[in-house]
Formats: structure tokens, C-alpha cells, sequence
């Protein structure tokens, strides 16, 4: 998925305001980590789910959760 479809596909769920509420919500959570969001996005563009596992593994224990709750989001 490119950066482009990623980001239609967010403005296209965030019609849900029950989608809206937690995904705001999860973002501003990730705004306190510096360098974050940029990393969140590129692994939100990877197709393999090995290399995407194990790029998520890399961030700080406390980002795991919510990224993998951000992506499950996106792709649900």
C-alpha cells in the first residue's frame, strides 16, 4: 500500500466516528514519542508481514501496542 492509499483509506474509515474517536485517540498517544509517527508510517506501507512484525519489534515497548492497534485498525 502506498503512502497515498494509506491515507485514503484512513479519511475513508474516519467517516465511523467510533473509528474516528479510537484512532485519534491512538495518534495523539503516538505524538508524545519524537521520531514516531514517520516510522509508523513506513511500516504501515509494508506488505510483508515478517518484515512488518519485525519492524514494529524495533519500536519502544511502549509504541508496540498502540501501533499494532492502529494497524489492525487500518486494515480491518
Amino acid at each position: 500500500m502506498t503512502g497515498y492509499e494509506l491515507i485514503m483509506k484512513v479519511q475513508q474509515k474516519m467517516q465511523d466516528p467510533k473509528f474516528a474517536k479510537k484512532f485519534n485517540s491512538a495518534i495523539a498517544e503516538l505524538n508524545n514519542i519524537q521520531g514516531l509517527q514517520q516510522e509508523v508510517m513506513r511500516i504501515a506501507q509494508i506488505q510483508d508481514e515478517k518484515k512488518k512484525e519485525k519492524a514494529i519489534d524495533k519500536l519502544p515497548d511502549r509504541a508496540k501496542k498502540t501501533v499494532k492497534e492502529l494497524l489492525k485498525m487500518i486494515n480491518d
